[in-house]
């Protein structure tokens, strides 16, 4: 008997150290400081429209700071919260700011974050500053909204507070849910037609699936989201919703990238927004160059409200050393403007360099 009564005992400390051991293993979040910060130098000629005559060099920036963090529990769990903040803004100087949560469920995030269509997309990419980003409109006078496909899911839905689901990723299959119940950035007001002006969309919802494979040495990858805005808030005569399809081709250090998206309902004058973009990469090592090209139709509500944009970029980087990267391009671009009076075109030399920290 005291013999049994000695070896429970032990087995019963020796779980509890086993217990303590497990719990031990998870820490309390440490935050850790990334981000980027990048500066630009071009030389810039426009001509046409309002923007005649307008050329010479400027100097532009672009930074934010990340502030990011994450524990993984006994029962698997990870839990981690990510805020960043913006260092070149005037207006809202946190971007975005969530927690998220992982497991075999694959990843639950709530906050102010891009929708899952965002998320998920694969657009097309460059070596370049970036016109898969919507920057060349920095220096090319005319090309006013962003001809990136990947953006046109920020329409309206940008860093909205949102709960998101992606599911892990399964033979190469991914798939992934989120929904807004506002599409204003920061507002977390309720009721949300309290909070709301009449015509800004609430109650955003957005599906997208994805495929990342691997056949010998051609990786691909191919990507399909919708979302759509159910609910406009008085703003009669809408339904504005936004489609995208990517596709990313890798092969030796070569990809060739491919998007298309159709934004509907853009606004009172725009019924649809057209966007192709494409791009030719290669690497080798540290140094990449790319060509890049873009094409954005408007479909007016009248004829007088079409409008044509057209976006080149032959871009190239070098890698000096980890974090430390030399950027430049040559851009090309031109509207084409139901008005004769705002049609231009122009082009732009721009170099710079980015720091990942």
């Amino acid at each position: 008997m005291k013999k049994n009564l000695l070896a429970t005992s032990a087995l019963i400390a020796a779980g509890a150290l086993v217990s303590q051991g497990a719990l031990a293993e998870a820490k309390p979040i440490q935050i850790k400081v990334g981000g980027y910060h990048e500066q630009w130098v071009g030389f810039a000629s426009n001509d046409g429209g309002s923007s005649s005559g307008v050329s010479g060099v400027d100097v532009q920036e672009d930074s934010e700071i990340h502030f990011g963090g994450s524990t993984t529990l006994d029962n698997g769990l990870t839990f981690g919260v990510n805020v960043q903040l913006e260092g070149n803004v005037q207006g809202d100087q946190i971007d975005e700011t969530y927690l998220f949560v992982r497991g075999s469920f694959g990843e639950i995030m709530l906050g102010d974050e891009n929708g899952a269509a965002y998320a998920m997309h694969y657009g097309f990419a460059t070596n370049g500053p970036g016109l898969n980003t919507g920057d060349h409109q920095n220096w090319v006078i005319g090309n006013s909204f962003s001809l990136a496909s990947t953006y046109a899911f920020a329409r309206g839905d940008n860093d909205s507070a949102k709960i998101r689901w992606i599911s892990p990723r399964m033979s190469g299959f991914q798939v992934g849910l989120s929904y807004a119940p506002e599409a204003t950035q920061d507002d977390d007001g309720f009721p949300s037609e309290a909070t709301n002006h009449p015509g800004t969309a609430e109650h955003v919802v957005a599906i997208s699936a994805n495929y990342d494979g691997k056949f010998d040495d051609v990786r691909i990858r191919v990507s399909a989201g919708y979302q759509d805005f159910l609910d406009v808030n008085s703003n009669s005569n809408v339904d504005p919703w936004v489609g995208a399809v990517g596709i990313r081709v890798g092969f030796g250090g070569f990809q060739i990238h491919g998007s298309a998206s159709r934004q509907h309902d853009v606004s009172g004058s725009v019924k649809n927004r057209d966007v192709f973009g494409g791009s030719l990469l290669y690497n080798d090592g540290p140094m990449g160059v790319s060509i890049a090209a873009v094409l954005g139709r408007d479909d007016g509500v009248t004829s007088s409200s079409d409008d044509e944009q057209f976006g080149l970029e032959l871009g190239a980087k070098y890698k000096l050393g980890p974090g430390v990267e030399a950027r430049g391009a040559i851009y090309y671009g031109a509207r084409d403007d139901a008005s004769a009076a705002e049609d231009t075109s122009g082009f732009a030399v721009v170099g710079g360099i980015k720091l990942n920290f």
